[in-house]
């Protein structure tokens, strides 16, 4: 039967490949007007960050784009309306953590659940975590988390060797704390660290969309509890209000007593937990197909806040040599004095796909320059 189970799975695995690909093709073909977007640009969390700059300056940040805005809107509008589906039916990260709890318990790791006091002690960490990228990201006026950002590495993996020495504590962030912890904690990232859920966390007090449990025909079997990949225990309330609920659907699927735990919404109205997640998901590919077919829908801003202080800062590796040169107001050929290149090296091709060169060093070569 191809049930709520199987629809989540579909929709998780699918948008974890979908955007794995992408992430590819980013690497392959470049960037650019004419390229595949950045991770950033179709990242919501892209969207709260630049969204002081593009408030205060009418500017995104470098490798944002009003895409990643539009998409944190309709986060924003899921959350308030279904709950955190974002979290628990469509985020990669969310999916990967899930595979990993997958493949701990294939090994045989016993899934291991924090105490009450530490467990809600370390989920603060999130809260800070936010609180702290948002002052520098605003203040410095560039993604001050990019470093750090596991989802960056996941989408960089393609790139190679070179990308995991050049962000060495990203891809220890995804390995160590979304993939290794995760064998042991179910969603590890998720509970303790992801400043997007902290963020939807925030919101998630106020939606419409609360799972809820009768308590006359609760068995007390402890299945909703043992089930939630978030380590709530709805056995244990009447309605679940906390800011980590992720509205997976996991909890309710699993009561063997009908109408017993159940999603409501506004207090009133009974919905499924495919019900549920159809809903959120429909909202946020909907606002993405409305955004498409108005011509909102933007993955490249060719002005950066960056950009406007400090010219170098627009080279981007899907510029060929006279793009470049362009940007920084030199001569083709004073660009590639500067940066030791060959004079016959081909002007029309973008650097990143030139053998041997990196841009980040092309960049600093003519940092040095000026």
């Amino acid at each position: 039967m191809f049930g709520w189970k199987q629809v989540r799975y579909a929709v998780m695995f699918g948008f974890l490949a979908f955007i794995t690909w992408v992430g590819y093709q980013h690497q392959v073909l470049g960037g650019g007007p004419g390229g595949v977007p950045t991770v950033d640009a179709l990242c919501p969390f892209g969207g709260l960050e630049s969204i002081y700059s593009w408030l205060s300056s009418g500017t995104w940040l470098r490798r944002v784009a009003p895409s990643a805005l539009i998409l944190f809107g309709a986060v924003i509008a899921m959350t308030l309306l279904f709950g955190r589906v974002f979290c628990g039916w469509i985020c990669p990260l969310g999916t990967i953590g899930e595979i990993s709890a997958g493949i701990g318990r294939k090994l045989g790791i016993k899934r291991v659940e924090l105490s009450g006091s530490l467990d809600r002690t370390l989920k603060m960490l999130k809260y800070i975590i936010l609180v702290v990228i948002l002052y520098y990201t605003w203040t410095l006026g560039t993604l001050a988390w990019r470093d750090y950002d596991p989802w960056a590495a996941w989408m960089h993996l393609a790139a190679g060797w070179d990308e995991i020495v050049g962000t060495p504590w990203a891809f220890a962030v995804l390995f160590g704390l979304v993939i290794g912890a995760g064998l042991f904690i179910e969603r590890f990232w998720c509970r303790y660290l992801c400043p997007l859920g902290a963020t939807l966390g925030i919101l998630q007090k106020f939606s419409l969309t609360k799972v809820s449990r009768n308590g006359e025909t609760c068995i007390k079997c402890s299945k909703c509890t043992r089930s939630c990949p978030m380590g709530l225990a709805p056995m244990e309330v009447e309605k679940v209000t906390d800011a980590d609920c992720i509205a997976c659907g996991r909890c309710t699927e699993s009561c063997p007593v009908e109408k017993t735990l159940f999603f409501s919404f506004a207090g009133k109205k009974t919905l499924s937990a495919l019900l549920v997640g159809m809903l959120g998901v429909a909202l946020f590919f909907g606002a993405y197909g409305t955004a498409k077919v108005t011509g909102y829908w933007q993955t490249f801003a060719s002005t950066s806040v960056e950009a406007l202080k400090d010219p170098v800062e627009g080279i981007f590796g899907w510029m060929n040599i006279d793009e470049v040169a362009q940007q920084v107001k030199l001569s083709p050929e004073k660009v590639l004095e500067i940066a030791k290149f060959p004079a016959d090296t081909p002007r029309n091709v973008s650097i990143k796909k030139i053998e041997g060169v990196n841009d980040e060093v092309l960049k600093e070569d003519i940092k040095a320059y000026f």
